[in-house]
């Protein structure tokens, strides 16, 4: 069960290279102050990337999957709930020119663009952006998110993407599963969910 759920979010979240370029695009970009506290409930089990420059908490009884063997090197950890119907996929994200000046608002949106794009070839062009581009900032800690659906909208991913102090860029998302037959979260609670994890990274 748990290597079929992998299977089929690694076919939508997995990041692959930004080598090529994005075709042209304007911004539609809103601003969003973060909450200092987390929405939900969450535990003590820490996200950490490689470089120990960023860190996440899990919200309460999710679990990590084991990726060793089915995932890419860019992917850094999963994670999903006790009734797996989301998941929490923190990825580095290979390729991009990152470094201290992408923390600016440009820079990350640009880092922004590039990561939907990758989502929209990995998807053979089936991710569509839902809604706009946000800056979501909480303290001196700023990401540039979107949503994006690979069937209408009716379930969207919703990604954050940043650059660390070490120059190195990272992705969060929160995408919702449906390979159990359960119904996943309504939208309002997918959003708490979300928010409550970007506010527990520090980078």
């Amino acid at each position: 069960m748990r290597g079929l759920l992998l299977a089929a979010l690694l076919a939508i979240v997995i990041p692959s290279c930004l080598f090529v370029k994005a075709p042209d695009e304007k911004f539609d970009v809103q601003n969003v102050a973060l909450s200092p506290q987390p929405e939900i409930p969450m535990s003590d089990d820490l996200v950490r990337t490689r470089a120990g420059d960023l860190i996440a908490l899990l919200p309460k009884s999710w679990v990590f999957l084991d990726t060793k063997n089915e995932a890419s090197a860019e992917i850094i950890s999963v994670a999903v709930n006790p009734e797996y119907t989301l998941s929490m996929v923190v990825s580095a994200i290979p390729g991009a020119e990152a470094s201290k000046d992408a923390a600016e608002s440009d820079g990350l949106l640009s880092l922004a663009r590039a990561t939907f794009q990758k989502h929209v070839r990995k998807t053979g062009g089936q991710a569509k952006l839902v809604g706009s581009y946000r800056i979501a900032q909480l303290g001196a800690r700023r990401f540039a998110a979107f949503d994006f659906s690979t069937n209408g909208g009716s379930l969207r991913t919703r990604c954050a993407v940043c650059v660390s102090s070490l120059g190195n860029s990272y992705e969060l998302a929160l995408a919702p599963l449906t390979v159990t037959g359960k119904d996943v979260p309504d939208p309002l609670e997918q959003e708490r969910v979300f928010r409550s994890i970007l506010a527990t990274v520090q980078y």
